[in-house]
């Protein structure tokens, strides 16, 4: 009979930053990337918005993989249903560690969470795990996941600003999907601010701008 046996290892982690951190940075916002993709693409969507007083880090997934056969594009994921618990745990304490590496020598006046897709059920670990003193988190095209610890999440996010985004024609979400959630999330007391646009399983520039702005305003120069 075999016998498992679980021991702890030191590997090397990676995460993209969307510039050379600096005191121009006021906001910080963590992008959570979704399943197959790559964090140096994933950050690009973020780039785009010309927010140079946001810095957006982009942390990668510790599983990489070929996303057709055995050669050419690689994706990273989060996590399978093997070993899940472990997984859960080794990347909560990875994105600590990014984010205690980022806030070491940098102040900022917000922070938010952003998780897309399968980084949704990421972002919402840890920030139910996490003592980084974030004030918003973001779930875009993604879902709560049901195992959450919800009576802890709830005390968690009660101080806290809390959007859902989901396209209306998204192939992963429908409608009946999306009102069973959202049903779900309410019996637990957690009631997010949802946002629809026009589009699919994707991030998009015009949503994603119009969010931005009212997470971090922009305030005229006096």
């Amino acid at each position: 009979m075999s016998i498992r046996k679980d021991f702890k290892i030191e590997r090397t982690a990676r995460y993209y930053l969307s510039s050379e951190p600096s005191s121009l940075h006021t906001k910080l916002c963590f992008v959570l990337h979704g399943y197959g993709q790559m964090p140096q693409y994933f950050i690009k969507k973020f780039e785009q918005l010309k927010r140079p007083e946001i810095l957006f880090v982009a942390p990668e997934g510790l599983h990489r993989f070929y996303l057709k056969g055995n050669a050419g594009r690689v994706g990273s994921s989060w996590m399978t249903k093997e070993d899940r618990l472990n997984d859960i745990d080794d990347y909560n304490r990875m994105l600590d560690q990014v984010a205690k590496e980022i806030l070491a020598n940098h102040n900022f006046d917000k922070i938010a969470i952003l998780g897309f897709s399968q980084g949704v059920a990421t972002a919402c670990r840890w920030a139910n795990y996490t003592d980084m003193p974030f004030q918003t988190l973001i779930n875009w095209a993604g879902a709560f996941p049901p195992d959450l610890n919800f009576e802890q999440a709830l005390d968690n996010l009660k101080p806290r600003e809390l959007f859902m985004l989901c396209g209306d024609n998204d192939e992963f979400i429908s409608e009946e999907r999306l009102n069973e959630h959202l049903s779900f999330l309410a019996e637990k007391g957690i009631q997010p601010e949802l946002q629809r646009f026009k589009g699919a399983h994707d991030i998009y520039q015009e949503p994603l701008e119009a969010l931005m702005n009212q997470v971090f305003p922009i305030h005229p120069s006096p």
